[in-house]
Parts: C-alpha cells; sequence; structure tokens
C-alpha cells in the first residue's frame, strides 16, 4: 500500500448509483461513492496526514456477475487497488440464472480479489418489492454470508438493512421497487463508511 489508498466498488447499476424518479422527475445517479469518499478523506486526515484514499466507481447498469467476471481485469485489476467492494446479482436473478451459479460467479470474484493481493468486501443482494422474488434473493445471501464466515472475507449485510416487515425492500429506500432512494444510499452509506474505516485501519498499521 502506497500513499493513496485505492478501493474499487464493482457491481451493477446499485453500485452505480441509478436512481428512477421519484414522481417524473428524470433518471439521475447518486453520488454516494463520492460522498464516501470524502468522508473517509477527513477522517483519514486527522489520523495519518501522510495518506489519502480515492474510491473508483466501476458500477455498469444491468450488468451481471459473469459481466463482472470478465471486465475485472480492465476495471479492477488495472487500478492496482488495496480495497474492492463487489456487489451484484441482482440483474442475474431477474434473467432467471440459478443462485449457485450467481454464487460460484461472486466467489471468483472474490479469488481474483484476493489474487492480486486486495482485500475482497462482498454486499449480499438487495431486497427488492416482490416478496416471491426474495426467497431467491435470500438463498443466494445465505450461500454468500455461509461462506464469507467460513473463508474470513468481509460481508455486509445491505439486504437487512433495507428489508421491511414483509421481507421486502422497504418503500422509503426505493423509488422503484429495485433501485435506491437517497434515503435508500444514506442507510448503507453508514455501514460502508464503518466497514472501510475499520478495513483501513487494518490496513495502516499492517
Amino acid at each position: 500500500m502506497g500513499d493513496w489508498i485505492v478501493t474499487v466498488f464493482l457491481g451493477d447499476s446499485l453500485t452505480a448509483g441509478f436512481q428512477q424518479g421519484p414522481g417524473s422527475l428524470p433518471l439521475r445517479y447518486y453520488p454516494f461513492t463520492n460522498m464516501l469518499e470524502s468522508s473517509l478523506r477527513m477522517w483519514l486526515g486527522e489520523i495519518d496526514a501522510e495518506r489519502d484514499i480515492v474510491i473508483v466507481n466501476q458500477g455498469r447498469d444491468g450488468d451481471s456477475t459473469v459481466g463482472l467476471l470478465n471486465r475485472f481485469d480492465v476495471c479492477v485489476k488495472s487500478e492496482d487497488p488495496d480495497i474492492v467492494l463487489i456487489w451484484g446479482g441482482i440483474n442475474d436473478l431477474s434473467s432467471m440464472v440459478p443462485p449457485g451459479d450467481i454464487y460460484w460467479n461472486i466467489v471468483k470474484l472474490v479469488e481474483k480479489t484476493r489474487a492480486i493481493r486486495a482485500f475482497p468486501v462482498v454486499l449480499n443482494v438487495a431486497p427488492v418489492g416482490g416478496v416471491h422474488f426474495n426467497d431467491q434473493v435470500r438463498e443466494l445471501n445465505h450461500c454468500l454470508m455461509e461462506y464469507c464466515r467460513s473463508c474470513g472475507v468481509t460481508c455486509l449485510d445491505v439486504f437487512s438493512l433495507l428489508v421491511d416487515g414483509d421481507g421486502k425492500l422497504a418503500e422509503e429506500y426505493s423509488n422503484d421497487g429495485v433501485h435506491l432512494s437517497d434515503k435508500g444510499y444514506r442507510t448503507i452509506m453508514q455501514s460502508i463508511y464503518s466497514k472501510l474505516v475499520e478495513i483501513i485501519q487494518g490496513l495502516i498499521t499492517n
């Protein structure tokens, strides 16, 4: 690790910050990774003035876990990252890809991250507006969290942060039942920020 701590977010439209609406408002992208970077830079400057952090957002609308694998070298390895956050799977499920196939693709992404000596962080799949679809989301998330526990990989449970009492994506966190609202992003940002602080502290002291 050099003077710059490079963090890459790899994922789909949720990673990119894509937002629908609300109402008749146009499509837009919520700059949550920019906001995270600003907060982390302020914190890091207080404890280690010799280092800085940059966050590279490699979210792509509509991408699948196969797509993430295919562009890993170009979008992640080329950045020589210290930390890689992996967030994907919802587009695979909507395309009827079996949860087991998605699971193995994410495992491969973790292995690729470790192979370039970066710290992998898996975000599990967020809930959606349909209860039935969330059964598959839960199945995949269970497998991912078990894998992460058994292999010592950090996993952020964003599903639990965003789900309502009926097992769906809470309406307050989304405008379309899939993508996150401002409040949805602010909710997961708190968890991501805390985990990145913990990881960076470990990188600095080791």
